[in-house]
């Protein structure tokens, strides 16, 4: 930790109870921003105690958030109070180590509040790192990006930074580089090591820390599915438990905001997509999806997504055709999605996969039975709905329908995630599954029952299928 004294544009100066506190700076004519927690928990501070020349430790006298511990302290009323500041203060719980600690001081009260880690721990942050957090709260909507803010930041602990760009990415749309300060190194060593394992290797190099949680500032579903797949592939886990958290890798990395991840790490993540690809022909398409995110260039194409863009109201060109049912269309290789629309509001989905058979010796190949292929639903460019198709092998491959009412408002049906077994569908709410049973044909609903029998009762399909079934009886 960096304990040398501040030297950026906030005001300091000496507190109540003898810690240095940052002041909010101001931009223009503008108030300051008010100073907030960036963790879920805080603590009150006691009285200062000597510590070591020049500088009080305190120890942790009050309960977690007053009481409130399962309450975010970021939403707490106390500090909606513009009148608090930014602080560093060395505190301690208990008999442990004095650590230096972002915190948040009233002056006119005369009272400190150290923020948390998950833990209960002290928050550790150096002084510059406090300075930092000033600044950036201070210029929340456009935080400061230059090289020094970067470095500052980068040398901070895991718990501030982690804590720090999670509230600025939940409140506000900060800037991409800022997330280039979380630990990619060790991120880069996990997705190494999955490429080690996949050519055979069995010892494999630790990284630094452990993924855990750090990396859900910037993308969620990425760092969480590496490290399971990568401890299944040590411990030699069955291929279908790979496959799944491949599927679930690869689903995250197809929602990652590429500009929040540094370019040698887009880099490396996209030629794991495309090896995961070689193991499973089902997962060809979305590896394909990844790598043309992860690694845009001067040179790069089309996207090769599966999405095709509808307006609610037919072009003149279907009332040309006899069937009065405008198609359209979008392949890649072997995959391929249709829809048609009716002049009744109707659109028929059509999504036609390819078949599993002459896999490579070793792939994580799905039987053909007991898939989903999930399908995205957007409205004005932003993601409104998720269905899934049950899908039914045929000679050729395989093929999923759904028949779906069209939006009153231009929409797009984009069909890039990996198809997965009904048995992964066990963490979305059974809510969210019934609008796939209302659009599936009589035969179709026949897959989601058989499914279901083999499925425990309290699982999202049996639970979505009794409510779609109570919802029919009420009709």
């Amino acid at each position: 930790m960096n304990g040398g004294s501040s030297n950026g544009s906030s005001s300091t100066g000496a507190s109540t109870n003898g810690s240095s506190w940052i002041g909010a700076s101001t931009i223009g004519n503008s108030a300051p921003a008010p100073h907030r927690p960036l963790a879920r928990w805080v603590a009150r501070l006691g009285p200062a105690a000597p510590h070591e020349p020049g500088r009080a430790a305190h120890r942790i006298t009050g309960p977690v958030n007053d009481g409130a511990e399962r309450t975010d302290a970021r939403t707490l009323p106390l500090f909606q109070d513009p009148a608090w500041r930014r602080t560093n203060v060395a505190a301690h719980r208990d008999d442990g180590p004095a650590v230096p600690t972002l915190a948040l001081h009233h002056p006119e009260h005369g009272l400190t509040y150290v923020e948390l880690d998950d833990h209960g721990r002290p928050l550790r942050a150096g002084a510059r790192g406090t300075e930092l957090v000033a600044r950036i709260e201070a210029r929340w909507e456009a935080p400061p990006v230059e090289p020094d803010a970067l470095r500052v930041l980068a040398g901070e602990s895991l718990d501030l930074r982690h804590a720090l760009l999670h509230r600025l990415a939940g409140e506000t749309a900060p800037p991409p580089v800022l997330f280039h300060a979380l630990p990619w190194a060790d991120l880069d060593t996990v997705v190494g090591n999955v490429l080690a394992l996949l050519d055979g290797a069995e010892a494999v190099e630790r990284p630094g820390h452990e993924l855990r949680h750090w990396f859900t500032p910037a993308a969620t579903r990425l760092a969480g599915p590496l490290a399971v797949l990568e401890r299944g592939m040590l411990e030699g886990r069955q291929p279908a438990a790979l496959r799944h958290e491949a599927a679930s890798l690869m689903t995250g990395l197809l929602a990652a905001p590429p500009e929040r991840i540094p370019a040698p790490t887009a880099q490396r993540l996209a030629g794991l997509a495309e090896r995961l690809g070689t193991r499973d022909v089902l997962f060809r398409h979305t590896a394909r999806v990844i790598a043309s995110r992860l690694r845009p260039g001067p040179t790069a194409g089309r996207s090769p997504s599966l999405s095709l863009r509808l307006d609610p109201v037919l072009p003149a060109a279907a009332a040309r055709q006899t069937d009065r049912t405008y198609q359209k269309a979008v392949r890649d290789d072997l995959f391929e999605v249709k829809a048609g629309h009716t002049p009744g509001g109707r659109v028929r989905v059509t999504v036609a996969l390819p078949k599993l058979s002459g896999a490579a010796e070793g792939a994580w190949a799905t039987a053909p039975d007991g898939l989903v292929a999930p399908l995205v639903l957007r409205l004005a460019e932003r993601e409104q709905h998720r269905l899934w198709i049950a899908l039914r092998g045929r000679e050729d491959g395989l093929l999923g329908i759904l028949d779906l009412y069209a939006p009153q408002e231009r929409f797009e049906l984009v069909a890039d995630e990996p198809a997965v077994p009904f048995a992964a569908l066990r963490t979305v709410p059974p809510v969210e599954l019934v609008p796939s049973l209302r659009a599936s044909s009589n035969a179709t609903l026949r897959l989601w029952e058989a499914a279901a029998t083999d499925l425990p009762p309290d699982h999202a399909v049996p639970v979505a299928l009794r409510l779609y079934q109570e919802e029919i009886t009420r009709r």
